[in-house]
């Protein structure tokens, strides 16, 4: 009996401590409350959305307002990437009037940051325009392009811009000041081949 009463305490024992063991670790579990960068989450739907050349380029521009609005946490100040949202190490992506952005935390870990020229280029302009690059067979992200964007205004004055990595796509300020229709051709080198596709943008 007392043999019977020995087996089944142990039984008990480790049934009720299996359940710790398949816990996640602490690291895990905060792992999981970063979430993947996913530009359509915050941005909303592409201005352009074009696949070519073996490439997918998905393209966003929003209004500087409308930019540094997405980039304010939730207290209202503004985070730039790689800088620490109170209680969560990330960005705070701030929901907007617009309807444009999600509350989201960004993948780039705490402390790694952009250097100054980059986060002005980023926040320069009149507008903000964010391109996400990936394969357009394996789906993965292009991480190590070149890109050249060359302006075409309504009054036919052209400009040309790089656009600068940042997280995981390629963007910068824009001065789009004319009313009227935007050309852009977009020149994207990846491993010594430059690869273009072209799109259009109304200001209004």
């Amino acid at each position: 009996m007392k043999t019977r009463y020995a087996l089944f305490a142990a039984g008990l024992t480790m049934a009720l401590t299996l359940p710790v063991f398949g816990q996640e670790a602490p690291s895990d579990t905060a792992r999981l409350l970063v979430k993947p960068h996913d530009m359509s989450a915050m941005m909303g739907k592409p201005t352009v959305d074009a696949t070519f050349e073996g490439l997918h380029m998905k393209g966003w521009l929003v209004t500087q307002k409308q930019h540094k609005e997405m980039m304010k946490d939730n207290n209202g100040k503004m985070i730039m990437p790689g800088e620490k949202q109170s209680g969560v190490g990330g960005v705070g992506m701030k929901d907007t009037s617009a309807g444009i952005g999600k509350d989201m935390v960004a993948m780039r870990p705490a402390g790694v940051g952009m250097d100054n020229t980059t986060k002005e280029a980023m926040m320069a302009g009149t507008y903000h325009i964010g391109l996400e690059l990936t394969d357009a067979v394996k789906g993965t992200a292009i991480d190590n392009a070149s890109v050249n964007l060359i302006i075409e205004s309504p009054s036919k004055k052209t400009s040309s811009v790089d656009l600068k990595p940042m997280m995981s796509h390629y963007g910068r300020g824009l001065t789009l000041d004319e009313k009227g229709n935007y050309r852009f051709t977009v020149n994207i080198t990846v491993a010594g081949v430059i690869k273009t596709t072209k799109f259009q943008y109304a200001v209004q």
